[in-house]
């Protein structure tokens, strides 16, 4: 193995939160007297953070107010049927026994990234959370990932970035890490095999074999 951290994004990679999210905008929706999404519609919207994910759904007029409101609302959802995806907590084993360090990099509200990691007893495998609100940045923007390099303390070509979507590919690409994919969260195998990640894969049990292979070529 040539690298020595790994980024992960956390919605669709690490946990399934997707039952708590629509529950939350649908009643956010609702209470602002618009019709409920289905929940595939809201599944579809999440990658960026909350108000690129509400302007996909209702349109940029209203999502800074629509933000506003999901958040209390949010909050008392969040922990509902929040799971890990399958092979996670095992495959984090797997890498810190290996004395690769790890962290999250997302575009969830920093804070109920955090509560959601320690709730399902994560935060321990990661040396940070670093999430939408605790810096002036978002994914993509290379700016963020840069800050999470240095604060990993390593360069580019010794991280990888693990993350479901397109968003996590340009967040790899515009800092020049490897980028390994998973369909797992918001996109099928087949979109996400249109992209030119390092390798994509079913599930994490595929990424993590072929993470932990001998002299594996980041």
């Amino acid at each position: 193995m040539n690298f020595r951290a790994i980024l992960f994004d956390l919605d669709g990679t690490l946990i399934d939160q997707f039952t708590a999210i629509h529950r939350a905008f649908s009643r956010t929706l609702s209470k602002m007297g618009i019709s409920e999404p289905s929940y595939n519609e809201v599944r579809r919207a999440v990658g960026g953070a909350s108000e690129a994910t509400m302007t996909k759904l209702i349109g940029s007029s209203r999502a800074k107010e629509a933000v506003s409101i999901l958040r209390p609302i949010f909050e008392e959802e969040m922990l509902n049927e929040l799971t890990c995806l399958p092979y996670v907590e095992r495959g984090l084993e797997r890498i810190t026994k290996r004395k690769i360090s790890c962290a999250i990099l997302t575009n969830k509200y920093g804070p109920h990234a955090r509560s959601a990691c320690k709730h399902l007893g994560l935060s321990k495998y990661f040396q940070f959370i670093l999430g939408a609100g605790d810096t002036n940045w978002k994914k993509p923007e290379p700016q963020l990932t840069q800050l999470a390099l240095r604060k990993i303390g390593l360069s580019s070509t010794e991280t990888i970035y693990v993350g479901d979507s397109p968003y996590d590919y340009e967040t790899a690409k515009k800092s020049n890490l490897s980028c390994h994919l998973v369909a797992t969260g918001t996109h099928s195998f087949d979109e996400l095999s249109k992209l030119e990640a390092q390798s994509t894969h079913q599930c994490f049990k595929s990424l993590i074999d072929h993470l932990m292979q001998p002299n594996h070529p980041s």
